[in-house]
């Protein structure tokens, strides 16, 4: 169930003054006669003007200022998109990579925006820290991280990342050893298929958590430096392709809680007090807008919204939470310094729960993430 019903939803009414923030997955978002990945995937004129209206129609129904896209092939057309919904500023900082005549793979991410950008910034992991976390020096983000300054009325800059994390997908082909010897197994016992497959999935998902836990780790590192320097509210959002509750996220919402005593003496910190450590790390704290909605609004009845969560993805009959817009302490409303408190979130998933054909055919297979935000007076 999409979380727009009557009792998710504050009471607050949406104003001028409002910011809206989405995160929406294109899924495959190309302009033919482009093919994304085979040859055999070109969509029809007919079909991509059904795709390019969704979306049209989702931005025109929610109005949001600033959203974060992945899943993007084809940028000009996704600009053109968005100028006509009054997004009138853009930024992407990557391209998709042609494989061969019209055939693309690595789709980008992009940001629109109705306020003007200062800066675009394609955000790298730091070399040495590569290293220190004994990753190959050939280490990179699975899909560049931009992170475009947003000029947000009555806030001022805002820094706004979008991130499109590695998949859960294996990717790990074992293959025939170039002599003929089976290193597959021990001895020379050759796999079957089926234990081929199996120890194929079993490693090659290992190796996207361990990709997409990294990448959350570095982009946090990013953030926090950024954070130190430049003092902007951070938006981040996008596709994490996992749950925040699980392990390989965990660098993005660390907070001070979670850090042993000893480890603050060691950082020079231990003089500090309770009060104003949390102080401290909460300048560079992330938290999740929906956590933030519900703090606010729904108080008293957190348990139950956070059980019945609607997922923005689902593998079969099981959904799970992948897109996130998490927010900085200017946005969390019992924080002293907030500018701005969650207000509104919702979850755009009928084309998932309530599908239809002629509607929904060519639209996305996440659900979209929206949340509003009110200026505090």
């Amino acid at each position: 169930m999409a979380q727009h019903s009557p009792e998710l939803s504050s009471s607050t009414e949406a104003t001028q003054s409002n910011i809206k923030i989405a995160t929406v997955n294109l899924f495959n978002f190309i302009e033919p006669p482009s093919a994304f990945y085979d040859f055999e995937n070109i969509y029809s004129h007919g079909q991509w003007q059904k795709k390019c209206q969704w979306f049209s129609e989702l931005l025109n129904q929610h109005h949001p200022d600033i959203v974060g896209f992945q899943e993007v092939f084809s940028p000009e057309p996704l600009r053109q998109l968005a100028l006509q919904q009054g997004l009138t500023h853009f930024a992407v900082v990557d391209s998709a990579t042609l494989v061969s005549d019209y055939i693309y793979q690595s789709p980008v991410v992009a940001l629109a925006s109705r306020f003007p950008i200062l800066e675009v910034h394609a955000i790298e992991p730091e070399a040495h820290l590569v290293a220190a976390m004994g990753l190959s020096s050939e280490f990179s983000f699975s899909r560049k991280v931009l992170r475009a300054t947003v000029v947000v009325p009555q806030i001022g800059p805002c820094d706004c990342y979008v991130v499109h994390f590695k998949s859960k997908r294996a990717g790990l082909a074992l293959e025939p050893h170039p002599l003929g010897l089976s290193l597959n197994a021990p001895s020379d016992l050759k796999l079957h298929a089926e234990t081929k497959l199996l120890t194929e999935q079993a490693l090659g998902r290992w190796a996207s958590t361990m990709q997409r836990g990294a990448e959350a780790a570095l982009l946090f590192h990013a953030i926090l430096a950024r954070r130190q320097s430049a003092n902007y509210p951070v938006i981040l959002m996008g596709d994490f392709n996992d749950s925040l509750s699980l392990g390989a996220l965990d660098a993005l919402t660390l907070q001070g809680e979670a850090l042993h005593s000893n480890d603050i003496k060691a950082a020079g910190l231990g003089h500090l007090s309770d009060a104003a450590l949390a102080q401290v790390f909460g300048h560079y704290r992330l938290q999740d807008a929906y956590e933030l909605f519900i703090e606010a609004n729904v108080a008293d009845n957190a348990v139950h919204y956070r059980e019945h969560r609607a997922p923005t993805h689902y593998y079969g009959p099981i959904g799970s939470v992948l897109d996130y817009v998490l927010l900085s302490n200017e946005f969390d409303a019992s924080d002293s310094r907030s500018l701005a408190q969650v207000v509104d979130y919702q979850t755009c998933d009928r084309h998932l729960v309530r599908p239809e054909y002629e509607r929904d055919a060519y639209s996305t297979d996440h659900a979209p993430v929206m949340v509003e935000l009110a200026l505090r007076r």
